[in-house]
């Protein structure tokens, strides 16, 4: 391997990103060309009040713009912190949970003496995948913060980690091979944004079906047939749809 042409094609590229991917930079590693790609998807989503008033709830300064999922301390409505909505097409909803999944991966580039080839693979280790609640742009009104309601927006949360725990197995997969490393990385980095972008996509759509099939909370059997469902994915990601 001529280590030496490999860095001088790299020392000094850098791209910006498009809509699909965040300011890219490359980074020499070892001869290797290591190359960090990320992204932010958010998503809103609300449960149906049948009666309600506004009210607004105003935030704290000890509560974090970021709230990681975790197993060990569940959300609750402290944690719902913008203020009630005035437009009137959302004076029916009784709360909205915001969350952001949050990704980024570094691949590598390598020259394949034996085939004579250049090949581009995911560095497993630093593929990282992160979903978050945002309190700050998530609201309730005071007549909608019942038990309840509160299960239905965890098992929104709990849904989110089952596609970030699919979409960091997923993001290890990827591998390419071509004649130059120009045609690696763009074969490279389109596998793994059409990787991503499939994930998220599926999240959103099963983040509408649970809210559709469980008639936002008020169906007692759909919402404890889902939360079965979402127990089960989060043990086995790669089961989710």
């Amino acid at each position: 391997m001529q280590v030496q042409r490999f860095a001088d094609i790299f020392r000094s590229h850098s791209d910006e990103g498009s809509a699909i991917i965040a300011p890219i930079t490359d980074e020499k590693v070892g001869g290797r060309m290591r190359t960090a790609l990320s992204k932010r998807t958010a998503l809103m989503l609300v449960v149906l009040m049948f009666a309600g008033f506004a009210v607004t709830i105003a935030a704290t300064a000890q509560v974090p713009e970021h709230v990681p999922w975790s197993t060990s301390e569940p959300i609750t409505w402290g944690l719902f912190l913008a203020p009630y909505p005035q437009n009137d097409c959302l004076q029916a909803e009784a709360a909205a949970i915001h969350m952001t999944l949050n990704w980024s991966v570094s691949y590598v580039i390598d020259y394949d003496r034996n085939r004579g080839v250049w090949y581009g693979y995911v560095d497993a280790s630093m593929v990282n995948v992160t979903n978050t609640m945002e309190p700050l742009l998530s609201w309730a009104a005071s007549e909608g913060k019942s038990a309840d309601v509160l299960r239905h927006e965890q098992r929104h949360f709990d849904l989110n980690e089952v596609y970030a725990r699919k979409l960091e197995i997923l993001l290890t997969r990827p591998r390419v091979t071509g004649a130059t490393t120009d045609e690696v990385r763009t074969a490279l980095r389109k596998e793994i944004n059409a990787t991503a972008s499939a994930v998220l996509d599926m999240t959103a759509q099963m983040q509408s079906l649970y809210d559709d099939q469980t008639a936002h909370g008020t169906n007692a059997a759909m919402q404890a047939s889902w939360a079965a469902r979402i127990d089960g994915w989060l043990a086995n990601p790669t089961q989710a749809p």
